[in-house]
């Protein structure tokens, strides 16, 4: 009976044990993960001023290793290359606010679509005319014909945002809602007709902040024309 009990309360002692070894192991895992983000942040904000500092040509991993205070070897270990590095910033500073919204998309057909339209507008204007989000979009058109970082650009934004409004276009003519018979074409309309009263004044340096009724107003505009255009058509 003795043994039985030492025997227990050793089995308890090691099963107590590991549990413990367990939970210190999660808790120092989450705290890498933690320091391991929080570094990555900082690269990406170091990263974004020197870019738009220096232009995306004359940025190197140098540059950006050295106002980081560390090491190319840990850059590098965070992001192999200056491209990866640039679409992540572009990414940080910009997708982040708008890239949800938009994968998100095709599976709100069945919204009411002025309302989804016009709350999609607002939020991609407020992204892309952040100070920031200008900043980047000037450094890609400047570097396009010197690289292929236009062309990559494009592949990594504006074009997954067509196939999202494209795809949501169509659903939406499926549902009943619109009235679109070429989805992406469509999409390039919805997407121009957001940024036409704002595009060439900041590509041009007219204007480079926009309070936020002059972005509703021009969202709202656009939603009626995108309406006027592709709403369906009542009693036909």
């Amino acid at each position: 009976m003795h043994n039985c009990t030492v025997r227990f309360y050793y089995v308890l002692d090691r099963l107590g044990l590991s549990i413990n070894n367990e939970l210190t192991s999660s808790v120092k895992e989450s705290e890498v993960r933690v320091r391991t983000e929080a570094k990555r942040e900082a690269i990406l904000d170091t990263a974004a001023q020197v870019f738009m500092e220096l232009g995306y040509g004359r940025t190197s991993m140098s540059e950006i290793a050295a106002r980081l205070g560390g090491s190319k070897a840990t850059l590098y270990s965070y992001f192999p290359s200056k491209e990866q590095l640039f679409f992540e910033v572009v990414q940080f500073k910009v997708g982040a606010e708008v890239g949800p919204a938009f994968q998100e998309l095709p599976s709100l057909v069945q919204e009411d679509p002025r309302a989804l339209l016009t709350r999609l507008g607002e939020r991609l204007l407020a992204a892309i005319t952040a100070p920031e989000a200008i900043a980047v979009r000037r450094m890609v058109i400047a570097e396009a014909l010197k690289s292929d970082i236009g062309r990559q650009f494009w592949t990594h934004g504006p074009q997954q945002v067509l196939d999202s409004v494209a795809a949501y276009l169509a659903g939406a003519t499926q549902a009943g809602r619109l009235e679109v018979k070429n989805p992406p074409a469509a999409a390039q309309h919805v997407l121009a007709l957001f940024g036409s009263e704002i595009d060439w004044r900041w590509t041009f340096g007219v204007q480079n902040t926009f309070t936020r009724a002059q972005l509703k107003q021009a969202v709202a505009r656009a939603v009626d024309v995108i309406m006027a255009a592709y709403g369906p058509r009542r009693g036909a």
